[in-house]
């Protein structure tokens, strides 16, 4: 069960590398640094130097009839690593399935519930390869990262569940009002996440696809989401501060530990979201913006599930 249990903590802390390559990616504007899919440029380590590609790789590699821009060694590597690490998690489900055969003793379904998550980090590569296909669609964009969410919060509850499976004779009493609360956090920053996808899907269209704003320019041009999706982070923030006084109150220093955390992680969310508002939307705030919102999710999560108490008594 142990050596079970690490590979779903190395698939955990995959998930997380991959979403924050994923942002520095879409950051960066280094979506189609390579123009197909599973190749980059045909090869499987991409070149390194526009020479190594043919006079007329625009017209060879035109994506949705539409050619290429420039060749950017830099652009190419990077999505190309977002690749490979998205390839190496990829490993870590498929050798958790494996394993799951062997864990058939301590609970039956657990090959059907690793199944699940292969079959999810499948489609992940599906919607990945699509996203390249159609030239970086905004809408597939935003499918692909909530499939990431997804995929996270099934290896959390995984972990949660194995962990419960070697303590089954321990049964934990259940804080009914903090988990209240932590599952409105859960619920308020998933709406908060995808919100901001939908605020990077006006900035793509904005700056990119109609041209019509730079980055310096484009908060002045985003609509009436983008002042949602800011007035949210109060809230968050709010309920944030009622549940951290309500745990210290009630001595529960685990919980409080963990919710501590999340905090932490929510306010270097709020930090990037105002510097991205007042500071031109640099591209170097994108990534870790995106990267806080999601750690914040997950450890909120990890608390919800503890909260609740033994699984194995649902």
């Amino acid at each position: 069960m142990k050596g079970f249990q690490r590979v779903i903590l190395f698939s955990i802390l995959g998930t997380y590398l991959v979403i924050l390559a994923g942002s520095v990616v879409r950051g960066t504007g280094s979506g189609l640094g390579c123009p197909d899919w599973p190749r980059c440029f045909g090869q499987w380590v991409p070149p390194m130097d526009i020479t190594e590609l043919p006079p007329d790789y625009k017209e060879v590699y035109k994506i949705a009839g539409k050619t290429i821009a420039d060749f950017d060694p830099f652009k190419t590597w990077t999505e190309y690593l977002n690749r490979l690490l998205g390839a190496i998690l990829g490993l870590f489900i498929v050798v958790l399935f494996g394993l799951s055969f062997g864990m058939r003793d301590y609970e039956r379904n657990l090959p059907w519930f690793c199944g699940g998550l292969l079959f999810l980090i499948l489609v992940q590569g599906a919607i990945g390869a699509l996203v390249v296909s159609t030239h970086l669609k905004p809408f597939l964009i935003t499918v692909h990262m909530f499939m990431a969410v997804v995929l996270l919060f099934g290896l959390l509850y995984l972990r949660k569940y194995c962990r419960d499976l070697q303590d089954s004779g321990v049964v934990q009493k259940v804080d009914a009002t903090a988990l209240g609360i932590s599952q409105l956090l859960v619920s308020v920053t998933f709406l908060q996440v995808l919100l901001g996808t939908q605020v990077r899907q006006q900035v793509d269209h904005l700056t990119r696809d109609t041209q019509t704003a730079t980055h310096e320019t484009v908060v002045s041009h985003l609509g009436s989401i983008f002042y949602v999706h800011r007035t949210f982070s109060i809230l968050i923030i709010c309920i944030f501060l009622y549940l951290l006084v309500y745990l210290r109150n009630n001595f529960n220093r685990s919980a409080f530990f963990l919710a501590t955390l999340a905090f932490l992680s929510s306010l270097g969310n709020v930090v990037t979201g105002v510097s991205l508002n007042y500071f031109e939307f640099p591209a170097s705030m994108q990534p870790p913006h995106l990267f806080f919102g999601v750690l914040t999710l997950g450890i909120l999560y990890s608390l919800s599930l503890n909260l609740k108490g033994t699984l194995l008594d649902e």
